[in-house]
């Protein structure tokens, strides 16, 4: 157990996490009423291919920004969960991304150790309980040009659907980009979405567990399927940019 979980909160740090609940479940609904009500007023989001059916995780390319929102607009899903990463530069962040998506992880080499399993767990038992999460293989940054398994592993644990998403004609965010200000990169953003015109949101044939295999087996399946309909994406929709691979380098060596 890491130091963090570990450590008695104090009267004030009680007080504040009774007080900021209410206020999470509060920001919580603003961001599902934006997801329903406020997408289709600002931007053109189009669904191709059938409508995700919960349970299900949603397997997201993540080569820009504004994925969540316009996935959930496409796939009728307002109330969908995400794992997310929060931006060192903006702790402040993390209160509102929970309000928003409700499982954190992070790369940081302690803090990984006892949040991402807690994250993982929670968000297994959404999903039994009929949620639908999304989930980003590329991680923080695509142009590592990696997959990572944690889309799989939580559709094989919660015995459900992996879908492939993929954005068409979305904003890419380049390396670099990050030396703006929080509000500048999000105009940017803004700006250049709508400059752009119709978004469309692609729901791929979904990838079933198979719990006759070993977990690990059954992940490397699901994710080698993942990574050949992530290859149709890249090709289509973002062919300037190398496609992710799976396994990764490090681990195909192994």
């Amino acid at each position: 157990m890491g130091k963090a979980e570990g450590r008695k909160p104090s009267f004030w740090g009680r007080l504040g996490w009774g007080l900021g609940k209410p206020v999470q479940w509060l920001i919580g609904l603003l961001y599902v009423a934006t997801c329903r009500f406020l997408v289709p007023v600002f931007f053109r989001v189009e669904r191709v291919g059938e409508l995700p059916r919960p349970p299900c995780v949603l397997a997201v390319t993540h080569v820009g920004t504004f994925e969540p929102p316009f996935v959930a607009y496409a796939g009728r899903t307002f109330r969908a969960k995400a794992l997310f990463a929060v931006d060192p530069r903006y702790p402040f962040l993390r209160f509102i991304y929970g309000a928003f998506w409700g499982f954190e992880v992070t790369t940081d080499p302690e803090r990984k150790k006892w949040l991402n399993p807690r994250s993982l767990a929670r968000a297994v038992e959404y999903l039994r309980r009929g949620g639908v999460v999304m989930v980003f293989p590329e991680g923080e940054r695509y142009w590592e040009r990696n997959l990572y398994p944690g889309a799989a592993v939580l559709a094989r644990r919660a015995r459900v659907p992996l879908v492939p998403v993929g954005l068409e004609n979305a904003y890419c965010y380049h390396p670099g980009a990050e030396t703006q200000s929080l509000l500048q990169a999000a105009w940017r953003v803004f700006r250049e979405t709508r400059r752009r015109g119709a978004v469309r949101i692609h729901f791929g044939a979904p990838i079933l567990p198979d719990p006759s295999l070993p977990e690990r087996e059954d992940v490397d399946r699901m994710m080698r399927a993942l990574a050949r309909a992530f290859g149709d994406y890249y090709s289509r929709f973002y062919s300037d940019i190398p496609q992710p691979q799976w396994p990764p380098p490090e681990r195909s060596q192994s």
